[in-house]
Order: structure tokens, then C-alpha cells, then sequence
């Protein structure tokens, strides 16, 4: 049986970005939701995200945006440098004047504290160590399931916010599995003062040397610190490969050192102050699309990154997983008889699997601008991004990604369903 009205309970399975704005989304509309986390309360993934205007616009919906803004760095344009300190190409990540939004950088841990905090102010429950193993019912009524610990629960509608790797995917699409895309970043963080910053260099930047792109990323609010790095092709590790990596963080920074020379001064001085115990690198996974978000019944639902992982060149991917939850939210307050969950789903994921295609395709464009010189010559016309309209200074080149409201395309998608039906 398709649901006919707003659920009386939404069951979210990770307590991550996606799932923490769902369920603030949620409690909004007047749906009740509950989080399951698996991780315990205390972890701390670490690093810092970029959000563009898409994402705060959701983020300023749910009443978040305000009250982190000023604990994060803002910033409009992401600027291409060559070895010659000059500016070839801008790449907006946000504008005000332009998007309604500047873009900002902040510490995931801050992002998510503040989340939960609005949660706890909302009497909203996290459950944490609650780890998925099994969903035993997904029938036209309902969706039971059970966690490691014992505890079984079950819940009208069931989102899948649990990752690349999530279990609620595997519950009826086992075949997927997380696909290496053949790179890695490795990165580190120093202080703005350790750097040799030109005369009127702007920052964040992207350095384009003969060893391919170096980013030097600003963050904290006053960005005194930087986040730095350089993605590389790699060769994919099995999972206890990675983890060894990880901890060696001495052959992290010997890799990170490698043609140092070959990189303009800028990028060597921050090399040269790259603190050891700092290193961290992120090895580049993503899924291969999937036919359906969807379960049969339609009450299992994926989003973010469970339903489509995409890498982080252009810093989309948790950008996405935020549009995501806004649209669904929307939509599930609004089904009715003429607005069955069924059909609303479907019209969900269609525009959904459209766009993050289109993101997709735009990532690609990325990472081929940031390969070495050596690769990137032997690319075909169009395979590498580049900004259209910087000739017309207007950044305007991506209106597509950035100007859309996620709530307001769900209401039209509810108003053409209303119609149909009449």
C-alpha cells in the first residue's frame, strides 16, 4: 500500500551531515524522526568541508546556516594559479552578489555539533552505537530492522544516510559496491605566516605546476590556517593497506615532497613547513549509478553519499547529500491520495539522478584539470574544465549548480502530481 499521507515516523540510519538535516528538516514539517548512528558519540571524522550556495540555502532552511557562519571561513571565488604566480582561471564556489550566498570552509566537527545541539534543543534523539546488520521487513506497511547491539526497531519509512558504504543499500541492492576512482589526496595543514605569499595572490587557490595541482585552502574564520595538498593517481590498496598508509604518515609527506622543485616557490614554502604528524590523505571512492535509490516497496530511501559518492573534486559531494535531504523532506510532508509516496519518490529521484549526473560530469571536468601537464595534453577538447564567462567576469557559468532551491523544486514536482491527478 502506498503512503497516502505525511509519515507519522521516519526512521534516519546515520547521524552524519545528511542524516542530521533530514531529521532537523523533518521536525520543521511536523514529522517525527529517530537517528541511528553507528560510530559512538565521541568520534571525530576530522578535516573541513566546502559549501557552496546550494547547500546553505538548505542549511539557512533548517535555521543552521545563521549560527555557524561566523566559525567559518568565507570565500567567493577558488583560483587557478600556474607556475608563474598568474591567474588562469576562476572557479566560483559561492557569491553573494551573484548566488544570495558567499561560500564558506568550516571544520566538520563544528558543522555537526552545532547540528546536534539543534537537535537536543528539539528533544530530537541521536542513538549512537547502533550499528545496522540486517533489515528483516520491508513490506508495503512497514520496515523492521536490527542493529549489533540486540535492539530491533521498525519505522514506516526508513532512510538510508549511512555512507559509501552503506548497509541499507546492501539491503536490496547487494551487488553494489564503492568503486576506487584511481586517486588519492594527501594533505596536511600549516599556518598562513609560514608561508612565501606573493604580493595580491589570491587565496584559495589551486597551483598548476608540471606535477599537476596543489591546493592551498584557508580555513578557520580568520584563516590563519591552511589546508594543503595535491591529489596523485594511486594504486588501490585493500582496506588494511589503506589503514597502514594512514598510519604512515612519514611516507604521507615523502610522497607530498616529491618533485618539490618542480613547484613554484609559494608551494615550497609550504611544503618545506608541513608538519609530520599531520599528514592524512583521502583515497577517492565513488558507485557506479544505481537504477534505483529506492526500494520495491518505496518505504527505503538512500541519499548522500549512499546513493551516489561523488569524489570531492568539486566539492559537491556533501553539497548534494544536503539538496537531497531538503527536496525529500518537502515531499514527504506534502503526500496525499493525489501525492502518493510512490509516485513522489519516483519524481524525486528522477530530478535527483539528473542533476547529480550533471555534477558528475562536472568532477570529471575537475580532476582532469588537476592531472600533471604530461596527462593533461593528451585529453580531448571539453575534458577539462574551465570558466566560460571569466572573459565576462560574471562567474555565471554556474548558475545551474548554485541557484536552485531544493524546497521549492519539490513543490512544483507536488503541484504537477496534484494536476495529473485531476
Amino acid at each position: 500500500m502506498a503512503l497516502t499521507s505525511p509519515p507519522s515516523h521516519v526512521a534516519i540510519i546515520g547521524g552524519g551531515l545528511a542524516g542530521l538535516t533530514l531529521a532537523l528538516a523533518l521536525h520543521d514539517l511536523g514529522i517525527p524522526s529517530s537517528v541511528y548512528e553507528a560510530r559512538p558519540e565521541d568520534f571525530d571524522q576530522g578535516g573541513g568541508i566546502m559549501l557552496s550556495p546550494n547547500a546553505l540555502r538548505v542549511l539557512d532552511s533548517v535555521g543552521v546556516y545563521k549560527r555557524v557562519r561566523d566559525n567559518s571561513l568565507q570565500f567567493d571565488v577558488l583560483t587557478f594559479k600556474d607556475g608563474q604566480d598568474q591567474t588562469t582561471d576562476e572557479y566560483y564556489f559561492g557569491s553573494e552578489k551573484l548566488y544570495g550566498y558567499q561560500a564558506i570552509r568550516i571544520m566538520r566537527k563544528e558543522l555537526l555539533d552545532e547540528m546536534k545541539t539543534m537537535l537536543r534543543e528539539r528533544d530530537i534523539l541521536i542513538q549512537y552505537d547502533s550499528k545496522l546488520i540486517a533489515i528483516t521487513t520491508d513490506s508495503p506497511e512497514k520496515v523492521e530492522f536490527t542493529f549489533a547491539n540486540g535492539q530491533t526497531a521498525s519505522a514506516p519509512l526508513l532512510i538510508g544516510a549511512d555512507g559509501i558504504h552503506s548497509t541499507v543499500r546492501g539491503s536490496f541492492l547487494p551487488q553494489v559496491k564503492p568503486m576506487y576512482a584511481g586517486f588519492m589526496g594527501i594533505n596536511s595543514v600549516v599556518q598562513r605566516s609560514q608561508l612565501r605569499i606573493p604580493e595580491g595572490y589570491n587565496l584559495p587557490a589551486t597551483v598548476m605546476a608540471k606535477p599537476g595541482a596543489f591546493l592551498l585552502v584557508p580555513q578557520k574564520p580568520d584563516g590563519y590556517e591552511l589546508f594543503v595538498g595535491s591529489q596523485r593517481q594511486f594504486a588501490e590498496l585493500d582496506p588494511a593497506g589503506w589503514e597502514a598508509l594512514r598510519k604512515d604518515k612519514q611516507k604521507l609527506y615523502d610522497m607530498l615532497q616529491e618533485n618539490k622543485s618542480d613547484w613554484p616557490d609559494i608551494v615550497q614554502s609550504a611544503l618545506e613547513a608541513i608538519p609530520v604528524d599531520r599528514m592524512g590523505f583521502w583515497a577517492f571512492y565513488g558507485i557506479p549509478p544505481l537504477a534505483s535509490w529506492l526500494s520495491e516497496s518505496k518505504r527505503i530511501i538512500l541519499v548522500g553519499d549512499a546513493a551516489h559518492a561523488i569524489p570531492p573534486t568539486a566539492g559537491q559531494g556533501a553539497n548534494q547529500a544536503f539538496e537531497d535531504v531538503r527536496a525529500l523532506a518537502t515531499l514527504l510532508s506534502k503526500l496525499s491520495p493525489k501525492v502518493p509516496l510512490d509516485k513522489a519518490a519516483a519524481q524525486w529521484q528522477t530530478y535527483r539522478q539528473a542533476r547529480v549526473k550533471k555534477v558528475l560530469d562536472l568532477t570529471q571536468q575537475m580532476n582532469a584539470k588537476r592531472l600533471p601537464e604530461s596527462e593533461r595534453v593528451k585529453l580531448p577538447p571539453g575534458a577539462i574544465w574551465s570558466d566560460q564567462s571569466l572573459t565576462r567576469g560574471d562567474g555565471g557559468e554556474l548558475r545551474w549548480l548554485y541557484d536552485p532551491d531544493l524546497a521549492q523544486e519539490a513543490e512544483k514536482w507536488v503541484q504537477e502530481l496534484e494536476l495529473a491527478k485531476d
